[in-house]
């Protein structure tokens, strides 16, 4: 009886000495382990119509440039992306990147600062994860008029394969899907812009620092 007793003494000792190695951040620490970085501020990049992928061909491609006239009032920002869709080519496009932007670190969020008049399409990111499939993630439905900054979590909604190994495990952002609303008047036009973006990453958890350390 003394020795279970000593033995049980011992466990919960035990328990409460390893307990916090296993514990799970807090709040607070996790804000400070994720730092904030730009993927894309359309600063020195250009983009045309060669950056767009439509399946009604050529005569129905939106307009697509890089301004200098309507940037977002949070960042310093000198340049952005512009977009301009017509009622008489009301259609669903994809705007891609002319690089693919990469993250080989655990991805939290992102945040994305866009302008738009209203026109009520919606607005899909396209990432590959480590599944190597594409997946489209809302951003947001144009429903509102202005500059919005938007917080995307995609933490739940890719897998990013943390606490395995790097093997394939990249985040890959590819650019946008762009959904038409269901009807549009005809002779209006939807604008809209995106300019700085940024994401929130950390270091992934591996279990192994390389291929060459896994167990066969």
């Amino acid at each position: 009886m003394k020795l279970f007793e000593e033995t049980k003494y011992f466990s919960i000792v035990l328990f409460i000495y390893i307990s916090p190695f296993f514990s799970l951040p807090s709040e607070s620490e996790n804000t400070q382990i994720y730092k904030e970085i730009i993927v894309q501020d359309f600063e020195h990049e250009s983009f045309g119509p060669e950056n767009i992928k439509a399946k009604l061909g050529p005569d129905f491609t939106p307009e697509v440039r890089i301004s200098s006239v309507l940037r977002t009032p949070e960042r310093d920002s000198t340049k952005s992306l512009y977009v301009e869709v017509t009622a008489e080519k009301n259609q669903s496009f994809e705007i891609l990147f002319n690089t693919p932007w990469v993250s080989n670190d655990f991805v939290k969020e992102f945040r994305f600062h866009l302008y738009a008049n209203e026109g009520g399409g919606s607005l899909y990111m396209l990432v590959r994860d480590s599944t190597l499939d594409i997946k489209k993630i809302l951003i947001t439905h144009f429903l509102f008029s202005g500059w919005k900054a938007i917080d995307l979590d995609i933490s739940r909604k890719v897998r990013q394969d943390d606490i395995v190994s790097h093997k394939h495990s990249e985040l890959t952002f590819l650019g946008f899907l762009y959904e038409a609303p269901f009807e549009r008047k005809r002779g209006t036009r939807e604008i809209f812009v995106i300019d700085d973006i940024l994401a929130k990453v950390r270091p992934k958890y591996l279990l192994f620092p390389s291929e060459k350390t896994l167990v066969k």
